[in-house]
């Protein structure tokens, strides 16, 4: 039974890792994380005026970096202010133009798999 669990884990994991990769792919460059270039699900506004990922620039704000990724400029904070609307707009393009992507890269798996 505990093999079982571990390969239906395995599997939820790789279908996830599929689904995001092609997400990432054809995201709006605009919905994406400029550090790690990966489509945003908790975007936050900077100092600098950008919208990163929350964990990548907390990350970045960590490993003890107190400057712009983009700029390279002296930040006067480090504080992140949700940004409420690139959220909704990346939701809302998850929901409807990524899942009609997904969905078609999905069928076009399953022709070659037969």
């Amino acid at each position: 039974h505990k093999n079982e669990c571990v390969s239906q884990s395995q599997q939820l994991k790789a279908a996830t890792d599929a689904t995001q990769e092609i997400l990432n792919k054809h995201a709006p460059k605009d919905f994406c994380d400029p550090i790690n270039f990966d489509l945003m699900t908790d975007p936050v506004v900077c100092a600098d005026g950008n919208t990163y990922e929350r964990s990548t620039i907390e990350t970045w704000f960590k490993t003890g970096n107190t400057t712009s990724p983009l700029t390279g400029v002296e930040l006067e904070s480090t504080s992140l202010i949700p940004n409420v609307l690139m959220r909704k707009v990346i939701l809302s393009w998850r929901e409807n133009e990524g899942a009609a992507l997904v969905e078609a890269a999905k069928k076009g798996s399953q022709r070659y798999e037969r």
